[in-house]
């Protein structure tokens, strides 16, 4: 047993209210419309110890994550579930119903969520250039789907989700190919921006003076959409266990003099 896991690791667990399960489902879409997809679990006992027990499954839909034992360094393992293959994907507005299965055979089942919508150019679509001298006004529509009395009763209900558009400066080299020979992001913090998105339809004005510092010296505006929603468990499972579905879209801007 490593140093950093639990004594559960290696014994049999028949009560569940002794792991506090945390999953996160994510699906993140980028540059040139690569597509990456994610689940991953993480069980933890009451000392905040990791538990890697081969003999506990976690399920999604019916399948069963694969143990990761993870990678060793100075403080010791962590260990995770993960998804095996695209057998069981991650898809928009998809309901997943999360299930684990202790050493002596009962299941119990942890909750269920319901993944964001795409990220489709109505909701969302930056333009593909945009003029170093002037504001840039960023629009969407509905990449947080939920009123303020919609999203006020489902958080007493223990579901919390929240939209953020994030904005900074980067430099990037093509060759002709399309090959990047170079990319780098702004050090300056003030380069950095934030909003968080509300319901329904919405903008967002970057103003001419941010183009002209701190870093006035870049070509590319990184621009992404994160949406993260939670599902607060309260059952058989310790307090603090969690289904997450998290959404990320990453676009770029290319800033012309």
């Amino acid at each position: 047993m490593r140093c950093s896991n639990s004594s559960l690791s290696t014994s049999s667990v028949n009560d569940p209210s002794l792991l506090r399960v945390n999953v996160i489902i994510s699906r993140s879409t980028g540059d040139g419309d690569s597509l990456n997809q994610t689940i991953e679990a993480f069980i933890r006992d009451k000392s905040d110890k990791t538990v890697a027990n081969p003999n506990i499954q976690v399920k999604v839909n019916g399948k069963s994550l694969r143990l990761n034992n993870g990678s060793s360094n100075y403080y010791g393992a962590y260990p995770y579930y993960q998804r095996i293959d695209s057998s069981l994907a991650v898809h928009a507005e998809t309901t997943y119903t999360v299930s684990v299965v202790l050493t002596d055979g009962s299941g119990y089942t942890l909750g269920t969520i319901e993944t964001q919508a795409e990220l489709i150019p109505a909701r969302f679509l930056p333009p593909v250039s945009h003029p170093r001298k002037q504001p840039l006004t960023l629009h969407w529509q509905d990449l947080e789907p939920d009123n303020w009395w919609v999203a006020s009763w489902k958080r007493w209900r223990g579901e919390e989700s929240v939209t953020k558009l994030k904005i900074s400066k980067s430099s990037r080299t093509v060759d002709p190919w399309r090959h990047v020979q170079y990319e780098g992001g702004s050090t300056e913090e003030a380069d950095y921006l934030s909003t968080e998105v509300s319901s329904g339809q919405g903008a967002y004005t970057i103003p001419a003076a941010y183009f002209q510092g701190p870093t006035s010296r870049f070509n590319t505006l990184d621009v992404m959409v994160t949406s993260e929603k939670v599902i607060n468990i309260d059952n058989v499972f310790r307090s603090g266990s969690s289904i997450s579905s998290n959404r990320r879209g990453f676009y770029r801007i290319g800033i012309v003099d």
